[in-house]
């Protein structure tokens, strides 16, 4: 929560405006590297790898 200290207040413009939407491979670009960064992070690259194996496994049956 912020605090009103008298001075001038300032807003961000958006950075869509309204009516424009945002490229779906920007947000794409945007979310890939953080989802690889946390699943890194937390272990959960190794069971993506073991998913995926499983589910290359079922297919080639």
């Amino acid at each position: 929560m912020s605090v009103y200290t008298g001075g001038p207040v300032r807003r961000r413009r958006p950075s869509v405006r309204p009516g424009e939407t945002r490229n779906p491979l920007v947000a794409l670009a945007i979310a890939l590297p953080v989802a690889a960064l946390l699943a890194f992070a937390f272990g959960g690259w190794s069971q993506f790898a073991v998913q995926a194996s499983s589910v290359v496994h079922l297919m080639g049956r």
